[in-house]
């Protein structure tokens, strides 16, 4: 009974801590800044926020030499450009 008890407790900590790991790269892949020009749309949605309707424009005016062209390139507007600037990259 003991062992199994350990060995229950051994698999608890293993799990716990492989679920640790994953989710320290999730927190740390979201705060780096989302490349713009490689980014699939859903990814541009669900880490920027943005409707699939902007996410699509984005995708379909790449590439982008600097993420200021989405403003010179009226993707996005500057309101909206000036929210996630400092979370995109090109």
């Amino acid at each position: 009974m003991k062992v199994l008890s350990f060995l229950g407790a051994v698999g608890f900590g293993l799990f716990a801590g492989v679920w640790l790991v994953e989710l320290r790269h999730k927190r740390i892949a979201a705060m780096q800044p989302l490349n713009i020009n490689q980014a699939s749309e859903s990814e541009i949605v669900r880490r920027l926020g943005l409707t699939p309707e902007i996410a699509e424009r984005i995708v379909e005016h790449r590439p982008y030499p600097t993420k200021m062209d989405l403003l010179g390139r009226m993707v996005v507007p500057q309101e909206l450009y000036n929210s996630i600037k400092h979370r995109i990259a090109s």
